[in-house]
């Protein structure tokens, strides 16, 4: 009953660890580092002044092929609360070809949603262009940067591999001094 419990100890251990690792590898098991952060939560003043646009990704860390939120926001610049009523338009170009527009759209909530899939890995420049405030006609935008990952399922770390490989060594060396069989 020893060498199975052993053995039993040792499979789950190893089932417990490696996703953990992999997790925290990968940087999700912590909050989200500051660089990406910063690249995906965006918050700029138009080019003229007149307000803030904030930019969020849903996921954070877009990936080709994923359907992914661009959520805006529109907010006084001094104050940073939400201005209602906004006319804005929003291009999304890569290398300086244009890959999506939208037409002009309004957001009386002075927030908005614009949905996308990347096709490509790399770095994508998004530009909100406010054309309209509270009924008045504006012309101003906002630059923002995001960078897509190639895949949202990472590859398997060299260092999980030797994790892996240690472990597999350290049940056959056990087993072997315990001299357990897995025949009948």
């Amino acid at each position: 009953m020893k060498p199975f419990l052993v053995l039993t100890v040792t499979l789950l251990s190893i089932g417990t660890i490696l996703p953990s690792y992999a997790q925290c590898y990968y940087g999700d098991c912590e909050s989200s580092s500051s660089q990406n952060e910063a690249q995906q939560t965006q918050l700029k003043l138009t080019d003229k002044g007149s307000l803030m646009v904030g930019l969020y990704t849903d996921p954070q860390h877009p990936a080709i092929l994923n359907q992914t939120s661009l959520e805006l926001s529109f907010e006084e610049k001094d104050s940073r609360t939400t201005i209602p009523n906004i006319d804005y338009k929003v291009s999304i170009t890569k290398n300086n070809d244009l890959m999506y527009e939208t037409s002009v759209l309004h957001s009386q909530q002075g927030t908005a949603t614009v949905q996308y899939k990347f096709k490509e890995s790399g770095q994508y420049q998004v530009t909100v262009y406010v054309k309209g405030m509270d009924s008045k006609q504006i012309q101003e935008s906002a630059l923002f940067s995001i960078v897509v990952g190639s895949s949202s399922v990472p590859e398997f770390p060299t260092s999980a591999a030797i994790v892996l490989l240690f472990a597999l060594i350290s049940i056959v060396m056990v087993s072997s001094r315990i001299k357990l069989r897995l025949s009948s």
